[in-house]
């Protein structure tokens, strides 16, 4: 026996719209993307001629400089020596020619005034090295040579090549060395010479084993008065004072003292010359200083 069927499953839907395919897309969203696809549209116009169309109005501040266009002629925006054209409110006036003329001359003379200088400070710089390095005992040809490319040439320059290459002992070598031989140099002084008697011969011969010299008396013309004279001087520092003391000495005195007039004469040079270089190159330089504008 089979079972009754249901009367709900017998009866049939009453809208056939109920089994057709349903739609994806319906005229709402057609409607929704025309729209989307215009406001693109429009907002690339605005972007592309919106500053055509809308162009700004205001005014440039005062000597601000207009980036568009001017419409006048650019023989009139062009001041009369100018060398840009200006777009401003007021043409631009150049400075008079004689004005520019004058600073450039002023320029000029502050660079030339700067470096002449620096030219003299830089040749007493050198200068003093070598008043310093003459002040020794041992040559000064290196300083000599710094010196001649910073500074003329002179006299004074060309004395001093020969005296560099071998320099002179300094003020108190020479008083030392001259003590060492004031002995010897006045037991020479009291050299009797060949047409003496005996006598005279024996007791030089004597004194030259011993040598015996009066130092206490500056005073008188004996070669013992020179001598103390001379080293009185050279302990103070003046060469220049001692050989001119010795003058007087008799001659076998002066042939023992000959190494030493030499080496006093090298620096009583040296000394002489570097002093005048150095004289002339604090000239240079405070001239160039004084007329410095």
């Amino acid at each position: 026996m089979n079972a009754a069927p249901d009367p709900a499953e017998i009866v049939a839907p009453s809208d056939p719209a109920l089994y057709a395919r349903r739609r994806v897309m319906g005229p709402g969203v057609w409607l929704w993307l025309v729209l989307c696809v215009l406001c693109i549209a429009l907002g690339a116009g605005v972007a592309h001629y919106g500053p055509t169309l809308f162009k700004s109005k205001d005014k440039p501040a005062d000597g601000a400089v207009s980036a568009a266009p001017s419409a006048r002629p650019v023989a009139d925006r062009v001041a009369t020596g100018s060398a840009l054209p200006v777009e401003t409110g007021d043409t631009a006036i150049a400075p008079p020619a004689a004005d520019v003329e004058r600073l450039d001359g002023r320029i000029t003379a502050l660079e030339s005034g700067q470096k002449n200088v620096t030219d003299a400070a830089v040749a007493a710089l050198a200068v003093s090295a070598l008043a310093e390095a003459a002040e020794t005992s041992r040559p000064f040809g290196q300083e000599l040579a710094g010196l001649q490319r910073v500074l003329a040439p002179s006299p004074d320059l060309r004395a001093l090549e020969s005296l560099s290459e071998r320099g002179a002992p300094t003020r108190a070598g020479l008083a030392i060395q001259f003590g060492n031989l004031a002995g010897r140099a006045a037991s020479a002084a009291r050299n009797p010479g060949a047409d003496a008697d005996l006598f005279s011969r024996i007791r030089y011969a004597l004194a030259s084993i011993v040598s015996i010299r009066h130092v206490g008396s500056t005073k008188g013309t004996t070669p013992d008065a020179m001598l103390a004279r001379a080293q009185a001087l050279l302990d103070d520092g003046d060469i220049e004072g001692a050989v001119q003391a010795l003058d007087a000495l008799p001659d076998p005195a002066r042939e023992v003292l000959a190494p030493w007039f030499n080496a006093a004469g090298r620096r009583i040079e040296i000394d002489r010359h570097v002093a005048a270089i150095r004289a002339d190159a604090l000239a240079g330089l405070s001239r160039v200083s004084r007329a410095a504008p």
